[in-house]
């Protein structure tokens, strides 16, 4: 389609052309311009003014394809009256390169204007040289980092993601929307076998396996940067005294019985600084190794929903020094690092510094050389640190509009033109401006996520209209109604598809309890399901282990279990008899006392922890790991509990220590069938 000819000025790099009257010329379109050398040459459309004598358009030259596959510019100027025609579909392709990324790039959408062109990242260079996602709130930038997130999935590639909003755990569901997926020929998939979820309060993260840090061979210099506040010089010279005493820090509780033998007074604020640090429960003699958090095919997100910030700030800081130490000692494979509010753990300079800013400025630099990717995802581009903006060689940006951000963006970011920098302010939701991919900015519209969105905001008149439909047969309608369920892995829908010769699937609500434990030091989730009175271990089914009731104990009965509770081997009353300072009868009668309410087995003449009580002594081997949420649901039947709130909590009080726990309902479902 002939669009106009070239008039007035025209350089190597830009140029003006009047539009036909009969052409739908747009800004930012592709067109294509006939050099007179004779090969064809890529442009594209800036900006649009409409004068007496027509409408004008200027353009900027993005080059040309030589024989042997290189983008070049210019060295001559197109020729005055230089036809202009829409640029096709294979044309742009070719030029801008996006046809050699197919094979190993990431499909992230489609080119704005363009269904056909598929625009895919470039993975290797988005993981080894950095990635920057910036948008302000709302804009889509969680969205778009889960798209990217996927195709490394799908790789391979160790992830993972410091998430402080508890966003990214729906990378294990399937996305059931399915909206425009056969337009950007994609399926609805999940990746619940690859997701591992590590938070430091599993009380509020349900989801979430309990994450301890390394709290052994800390140096001098590492604790003054752990401790949540600024330590005098006399505080300095106390800390450094201790910790010479010891050699290096293993224990916390040790080095405070060191300070308390100073005579110093300044030692009473420091004591309660460490004490403050030693009770948060985040450091361990048995943390959670770089191992077992990088694993190929694996991601895992850090949880940090509802923990302090500045306390976030020193998990981030410890966990980052930790893991970035053991790639460089070889010790994990090379992984990507996705930081989300990024601006939180390092901020711009003049904002102050955080105890995290450090060792994200060190990974930004150095990673890439180790083999660490790093995406810094922000909302407020101005607070976040500029030079790691500028260490990311791949941006995408998606709606901006507070002036300091914007800046910010400018300073920081190479490629942006004045023409593109006013675009950013008129992005729609879901066009975002990719750089860095070719040599030129590119509008994307981002394809839908396959898995579930984890980041859009609570629908408060969807999830409380109380507004009922009249029932249009004789038929009983399902009830409705808001309750605290246990997020479905799948849907009524998918389910049904996968069942033959059924009419339907009735709904069935099954009430449990969410239990907050802690035993052997190890905090853990238990979900029972009272209807069976089970601890559910196969979640799809909500089966599991039994819960037995168990006969009261007197104290002697107690005393001689807590005895037994650590033995791996059978034992006897006479090897327990010098422990006790009971009569050795006395000890025979509880034995036996024991072996009747089924605490103990007997085999041969030696006893031994029954299965029932193995079991509730290695509770954290039922420890679950799903997410609740009040939701509004359609269902047909609530099941009607065997068992209390108050009698499991007995039940299991007796082996653990119950912290907290929640009322829900899991969501089942019956085949009817004609």
């Amino acid at each position: 389609m002939l669009l106009g000819k070239i008039t007035g000025k025209s350089s190597t790099n830009t140029f003006t052309f009047l539009t036909n009257q009969e052409a739908n010329a747009n800004k930012f379109q592709y067109i294509k311009i006939k050099h007179r050398e004779g090969y064809n040459v890529l442009a594209q459309i800036v900006e649009l003014e409409t004068q007496r004598d027509g409408t004008r358009a200027t353009c900027n030259v993005l080059g040309y394809r030589n024989d042997q596959g290189v983008l070049k510019t210019l060295r001559i100027p197109l020729g005055l009256d230089s036809e202009v025609y829409y640029a096709d579909d294979t044309f742009v392709s070719t030029v801008l390169g996006l046809e050699l990324l197919k094979e190993q790039g990431a499909y992230f959408g489609v080119l704005e204007g363009r269904e056909k062109i598929k625009v895919y990242l470039d993975l290797n260079k988005l993981i080894t040289k950095h990635v920057a996602i910036l948008a302000k709130t709302g804009s889509g930038k969680s969205y778009s980092l889960s798209v990217l997130l996927e195709e490394i999935l799908e790789r391979g590639i160790p992830l993972i993601i410091i998430d402080p909003h508890a966003e990214y755990s729906s990378l294990k569901y399937p996305n059931h929307k399915k909206e425009n997926f056969e337009r950007f020929g994609i399926k609805p998939k999940g990746y619940s076998k690859h997701i591992q979820e590590y938070s430091v309060d599993v009380q509020k993260n349900q989801e979430a396996q309990q994450l301890t840090l390394n709290a052994q061979n800390l140096t001098g210099s590492e604790l003054m940067h752990l401790l949540p506040a600024k330590l005098s010089s006399a505080q300095i010279g106390l800390l450094y005294s201790a910790i010479i005493d010891m050699g290096k820090i293993t224990d916390f509780e040790q080095l405070i019985v060191n300070l308390q033998l100073e005579e110093n007074p300044a030692k009473w604020t420091l004591i309660t600084i460490l004490d403050y640090l030693r009770k948060l429960n985040i450091f361990s003699q048995n943390p959670t190794t770089p191992q077992e958090l990088i694993q190929p095919g694996k991601c895992t997100i850090i949880n940090l929903r509802g923990v302090p910030q500045e306390l976030q700030e020193i998990i981030v800081y410890k966990l980052l020094l930790d893991l970035f130490t053991s790639r460089k000692n070889l010790e994990i494979p090379p992984f990507f690092l996705v930081i989300e509010e990024c601006h939180n753990y390092a901020p711009e300079r003049s904002f102050g510094e955080v105890k995290s800013s450090s060792i994200i400025r060190q990974i930004a630099a150095e990673g890439r050389k180790f083999g660490v990717g790093l995406a810094v995802v922000s909302q407020r581009v101005a607070r976040l640190d500029k030079s790691i903006i500028s260490q990311a060689n791949t941006q995408i940006i998606l709606k901006l509009t507070n002036p300091g951000d914007l800046k910010a963006v400018s300073s920081s970011v190479e490629g942006i033109t004045a023409e593109t920098e006013n675009e950013i302010k008129n992005l729609s939701v879901g066009t975002a401006l990719v750089l860095g991919v070719v040599d030129t900015p590119l509008f994307v519209e981002v394809r839908p996520r396959k898995t579930k969105h984890g980041g859009e905001a609570v629908n408060l008149l969807e999830t409380f209209n109380t507004q009922t439909e009249e029932p249009t047969t004789g038929v009983p309608e399902p009830s409705k109604g808001i309750f605290n369920i246990l997020t479905p892995r799948v849907s009524k829908e998918e389910l049904q598809h996968t069942k033959h010769g059924i009419k339907s699937l009735k709904t069935l609500l099954l009430p449990c309890l969410l239990l907050n434990c802690k035993q052997q030091g190890t905090h853990f989730n238990l979900l029972v399901n009272l209807t069976n009175v089970h601890l559910v271990k196969d979640f799809d089914h909500y089966t599991g282990e039994q819960l037995y009731s168990l006969e009261k104990l007197s104290e002697k009965e107690r005393k001689i279990l807590d005895f037994t509770k650590t033995s791996t081997t059978t034992f006897t009353a006479a090897e327990l008899f010098s422990k006790s300072g009971m009569q050795f009868s006395e000890i025979y009668d509880i034995f036996n006392t024991l072996l009747k309410k089924k605490y103990f087995e007997k085999t041969g003449n030696r006893y031994a922890l029954s299965n029932i009580i193995q079991s509730y002594l290695n509770l954290n081997k039922f420890s679950c790991h799903e997410k609740n949420e009040f939701i509004r649901i359609t269902h047909d039947e609530i099941k009607e509990p065997h068992v209390t709130k108050e009698e499991v909590k007995a039940l299991l009080g007796d082996f653990a220590e119950i912290l907290g726990a929640k009322e829900c309902y899991a969501v089942t479902y019956k085949a009817v069938y004609p």
